[in-house]
Order: C-alpha cells, then structure tokens, then sequence
C-alpha cells in the first residue's frame, strides 16, 4: 500500500492537466475530499478542474472552493482522479470525461468497490477523506483550508464518528486535522447538524408518513415528487433524514425511497448487525458499507416496497 500511495504522489507530479471527479448526487464526503485534492494540486501548481455532474446541495456551499464545481467540458486531462466512487456508474454523465484522460485513479473506501481505473487506492473505512487526508500528508500539503475539508468529509460519512465503520484510525486522523486549528464546531454545524426550514419541513412531513413491517423491524420511509414540491425542496433534502429509522430500537433494517423521475427511485439503506446493507444494495445493483448502502431502483412505488422489504425479512 505504500508503493501504491508513493505510485500515484508519482502520477501526479508528472501530470500538468489534473481533474478530479465527485460522485453524482455529491455528499460530505466525495465533496470534501474531492475539493481538499483540488485544492491541493492548484497550491503546487497545476492546471487542475474538478468535476460533478449535479449541482452541489445548498448546505455544501460552505465548502472551501465549492463555488469551482462544474459539470466537464469538452477535452481531455492528463489525470483524472475519482473520489468515492465504488463502480464507475458513480461518475454520472462524467464518465466520458473521466474515461478520456490519459492515464484515471479511483480513491475509495467501499467494501463494493468494482475496480474500473488504471490505479486504484481502496482501503475499507469510515470515509473517502481519510485517504485523501494519508495521501496529502505524504504530500506535506496539508493546510487549515484543506484540514476543514477533510474534516467535513469524516463527519458527514461517519455520522459524526457515531457509525460502526469509525475506527481508532478515524479519530487519530480526526484529532491530527484539528491540529491545523480551524473552527471544528462549526464545521460539525454546517456540514451535518445545521439543517435548513425547508429540510425540517420534509423531514417532518415524510416521517409522519413512515410505514413498518416483520414486527417494526423493518421501516420505509418514501420521498415523492409531491413532497419535494410542497416544501420546496429536491432530492438532496433527503441525506441523513434514514438515520432516524435506524436510531429507533426495534429496526433492524431502514430504507430510504426518493422519487428521482417517473418511476424511478434513489434507494438509502441503513442496517443493524447481522444485517449487511451492502448485501440488500448488490442484489439490487447497487454497493456500499455494511450498516449504510444505495442504488437507484424502477418500478411502481408499492412493488419497490414489497420488492425491498422482502429482501430485508429473508436476511432478518
């Protein structure tokens, strides 16, 4: 693993044209690392781009350089770096962009991590940030801007170092971002407990609507085009509201349904042990961690649910 993060120090140093991607449907975590990298390669030089192929969500705006986030243009790099990404399908409609650089690395922490670049650094954690943050120290390139940055993307992946995935490692890489003294409180604020009236309003009237099954084990909550309307919201609104099903005792297993287009639905999941969420999310085309996992799913939004809730009472 050493040789792989001094093989790609290598790779960019002999890049002059870098862009970095985020994932689409950006979170916390592709966010911060994607931008502590961006920020990074501009500080020593290069001519660097960074990628997504969605808006960035309004509470992400704080983000150090979030402003320079843009859907690609027409051109090759001589790098290009994905960031959170387990399966190229992750990259949206920036994968022809990212396929036509001359040489691709894919940074990433999934357990379902479907290899698709020339170089790949993947190591199993609580988030994508913690990488970039080892990488970047090898780098010696580490400042209060980029710090915040990685910060932000531990604490929004890790459930601000609530979920199982977080190790000592995460709160020793945690504990050396704060050594760079930027305000950690209001990051924790911005990034994950602030939330904005029109999220409450759908939180509120989302979860109201929560169905459960097998015993209350299972919950499934279900976000359509008439809710985002109504309190004038879209389907960015939707990030963290799951943890409130999983927090209650009796579930085992929590979905999240959110109305993308016509029939066609962003699925969240979130698990208690035994129960593998990434397990639920690949058989469904999806991926992702033990407790939390995703993938987009098509059909009536009654047949989803008996679809996934099934697949929950055969693994509970």
């Amino acid at each position: 693993m050493t040789d792989l993060y001094a093989q790609i120090i290598k790779m960019i140093g002999k890049a002059k044209d870098i862009a970095v991607y985020c994932h689409t449907n950006p979170d916390g975590d592709t966010l911060g690392s994607a931008l502590a990298l961006y920020a990074s390669m501009k500080k020593i030089g290069k001519n660097v781009s960074i990628y997504c192929d969605c808006p960035v969500p309004s509470k992400y705006n704080c983000l150090y350089l979030s402003e320079d986030i843009a859907f690609p243009s027409k051109g090759s790099h001589d790098l290009a770096i994905s960031v959170d990404c387990a399966g190229i399908d992750r990259l949206g409609q920036c994968m022809k962009s990212y396929l036509s650089a001359k040489e691709q690395i894919a940074i990433d922490h999934h357990k379902t991590f479907a290899r698709f670049a020339d170089t790949c650094l993947v190591e199993i954690c609580a988030a994508c940030s913690q990488i970039v943050y080892k990488l970047l120290k090898q780098m010696k390139i580490i400042d209060r801007n980029i710090a915040s940055l990685l910060f932000s993307g531990i604490v929004t992946d890790s459930g601000c170092f609530a979920y199982s995935s977080v190790t000592q490692e995460t709160h020793k890489i945690a504990c050396e971002l704060l050594s760079y003294e930027f305000d950690a409180a209001k990051v924790i604020y911005d990034v994950f407990t602030g939330s904005e009236l029109a999220k409450f309003k759908l939180k509120t009237r989302v979860l109201s609507k929560t169905r459960f099954f097998e015993d209350n084990r299972v919950a499934v909550i279900l976000f359509t085009k008439e809710d985002f309307e109504e309190t004038e919201t879209d389907i960015s609104c939707t990030e963290g509201i799951i943890a409130e099903l999983i927090a209650i005792n009796d579930v085992q297993v929590a979905y999240s349904l959110a109305e993308a287009s016509t029939r066609s639905y962003k699925l969240s999941i979130r698990t208690k042990s035994p129960v593998d969420a990434s397990d639920i999310a690949m058989t469904m085309g999806g991926g992702g961690h033990n407790r939390a996992a995703g993938c987009r799913i098509n059909g009536f939004a009654e047949d989803v649910i008996e679809k996934i809730v099934k697949a929950a009472k055969d693994r509970i």
